[in-house]
């Protein structure tokens, strides 16, 4: 073999090693991708161990609550908050004191049928009115988080959602895993991800978006003039505690947006637990709507 082909012959194998180490990287790469099922995993060993999880039966908290108006008329109402479950049932209220015309509101989940809070006889407003429409976010056990022991991921052998791992995004200067959660009925156009803390795994926020269409209009000027409605609505959970072995958030917010088809819409939920009890008996009576 003449010198000339012994180093083509180095060149070509070095070249070939190279290539080789390029694409195993690649392909670890590739396989670092979480899969959903390991997401979930992860996230449920943040809240206890198998047998500590098992052991919680039922939840109260009992803390205080605001609703915050920023569109179209700003404004504040103060509330005793409360958060009531037991299993997949569950309760979220917020009782106002010195408002008549706002007197509560309030998510729940009988085990049957979901309800949600009426100003005044068939008339809901804002999140009451969204989430009475996709029942899904009180069916799945959506609304409240880990707050509550009807928490979706607890159950999702159940439930049998079609989740997503939509890895690591940076959301209101957070990095966070994104999981996509796709109820197996009744979400309609609705979408859902539910997003982690990238180290802990704990559920620190949700986001719910829905676009309507205009409706059809019998001119194009009429057409021009019409706007699709978008809502956004996102869930964020803090201080969390560890409670009989288990952790999980006291602090709850939403923000509620709905733009588009008519006036803006604007307005923030909040409620922070101050005392939480595990495992009272509770009778279905508590997961109605309570009457002011």
């Amino acid at each position: 073999m003449t010198r000339v082909s012994v180093c083509n012959y180095r060149s070509v194998l070095y070249f070939t090693v190279i290539v080789l180490i390029a694409f195993q990287g690649a392909a670890g790469g590739k396989d670092q991708k979480m899969k959903p099922e390991e997401l979930v995993a992860k996230h449920l060993e943040s809240i206890g161990t198998p047998e500590a999880r098992a052991a919680i039966k039922t939840r109260e908290g009992v803390g205080k609550g605001q609703i915050v108006f920023i569109q179209p008329s700003p404004g504040n109402l103060l509330a005793r908050g409360e958060m009531v479950s037991d299993g997949k049932m569950m309760r979220i209220s917020m009782l106002f004191d010195g408002s008549p015309n706002y007197p509560t509101e309030q998510f729940a989940f009988d085990g049957n049928r979901a309800n949600t809070s009426q100003i005044r006889p068939g008339v809901r407003v804002n999140m009451a009115s969204f989430a009475y429409t996709y029942d899904v976010l009180l069916k799945e056990g959506l609304l409240g988080g880990t707050m509550t022991t009807a928490w979706a991921l607890l159950d999702v052998a159940g439930r049998q959602p079609k989740l997503e791992y939509g890895g690591l995004k940076k959301v209101e200067g957070r990095q966070l895993h994104e999981l996509r959660y796709r109820a197996k009925k009744g979400a309609g156009e609705l979408q859902i991800w539910l997003r982690f803390d990238a180290e802990t795994f704990r559920h620190v926020m949700s986001e719910y978006r829905l676009t309507q269409p205009a409706n059809m209009a019998n001119t194009p000027s009429e057409s021009s003039a019409q706007h699709d409605t978008i809502y956004n609505i996102k869930e964020l959970f803090d201080e969390f505690r560890t409670v009989d072995g288990v952790t999980f958030p006291t602090s709850w917010k939403l923000k509620y947006s709905r733009e588009g088809g008519g006036p803006t819409a604007l307005a923030e939920y909040s409620i922070v637990l101050v005392q939480v009890a595990h495992n009272k008996p509770l009778d279905t009576k508590a997961f109605a709507l309570i009457e002011k």
